[in-house]
């Protein structure tokens, strides 16, 4: 159960404090929304080590921010923004990190059965089908051939009687959307296998 704040100062109060470079009253509103921010953010990342990093930098953006607060409202609905844009920062991040995707592999490894490893697979799987729906007919050929089945561009090209600039173009195209529809997601285990898989 979180922490009620003191019955000496109310949020208000608090909130004007920091204003002013109180760390105490900084630190009283950081035990007051720490726990359910990071209850979110375990929720959603999955990997306590992250979910400690993400917590530190959303509660770093709070004392860095304080003079933007109004302490006539709540600050829950401003803190709950800030959580969620961190966390769709962190899916960016991850999408395009080669390095930090292997890691987070790597850590569910020795988190996840084979079962759930399978599910995660399967789970990405439609996750890109469901993206190539929404793909011109050659921009999925081209996808499927350059990302899924492995081949080069020039093997494309030819397969598909084009340039290898115009796969190239396709290949942005359809890029795109699967990470449109990555990004859709809440699953950070589903995110990270499919970003995965794109890139091996």
């Amino acid at each position: 159960m979180k922490p009620s704040f003191s019955t000496v100062f109310t949020e208000k109060e608090l909130i004007d404090r920091m204003k002013a470079g109180d760390s105490v009253a900084f630190e009283k509103i950081y035990d007051h929304y720490s726990q359910g921010v990071y209850g979110k953010l375990l929720k959603l990342v999955k990997i306590n080590a992250i979910a400690d990093e993400l917590l530190q930098d959303i509660f770093l953006k709070v004392w860095e921010n304080r003079q933007i607060l109004d302490s006539n409202y709540t600050l829950r609905p401003w803190l709950y923004r800030v959580t969620e844009n961190e966390i769709y920062k962190f899916y960016r991040k991850v999408a395009l990190d080669i390095k930090l995707q292997t890691h987070i592999l790597q850590t569910f490894d020795e988190l996840y059965t084979h079962t759930e490893e399978e599910y995660y697979l399967k789970e990405s799987h439609k996750l890109l089908q469901d993206a190539m729906t929404n793909m011109p007919p050659r921009c999925r050929e081209v996808f499927e051939l350059c990302r899924l089945q492995g081949k080069s561009y020039e093997e494309t090209a030819s397969l598909l009687d084009i340039s290898t600039s115009t796969v190239s173009n396709h290949l942005v195209r359809a890029t795109a959307i699967v990470r449109k529809t990555l990004f859709q997601s809440t699953d950070m285990a589903l995110i990270v296998v499919t970003a995965y898989m794109l890139h091996h």
